[in-house]
């Protein structure tokens, strides 16, 4: 069962609202278990980091605030796992785009 979930969690695409909190710990757990080496795991987030971010949103930094929540998370999931194809987008999803 585990070589077959990592071999087939390479081919997965994956589309992520949100790179707050939970989508910290998501990325993290993406690059972590190697998820879409060869599909694609791309995040959108509109907001950009705050100093209150920094006590629960664990892969900023305090030199990553004013920076956008989903450039840089994916920027962190991609220094974990290079092998991951990470692609970040900045867009508010609402019911004219989703």
């Amino acid at each position: 069962m585990g070589n077959k979930f990592v071999h087939d969690a390479a081919d997965v695409s994956t589309f992520l609202v949100g790179a707050g909190a939970l989508g910290c710990e998501f990325i993290k757990m993406a690059a972590l278990m190697g998820i879409a080496r060869k599909g694609k795991f791309t995040c959108t987030d509109d907001d950009n980091i705050e100093i209150s971010n920094l006590n629960r949103q664990f892969l900023f930094r305090k030199e990553n605030v004013g920076g956008n929540k989903s450039e840089v998370a994916c920027q962190a999931g991609k220094r974990m796992n290079p092998d991951v194809n990470f692609q970040s987008v900045k867009l508010r999803v609402d019911p004219e785009n989703e």
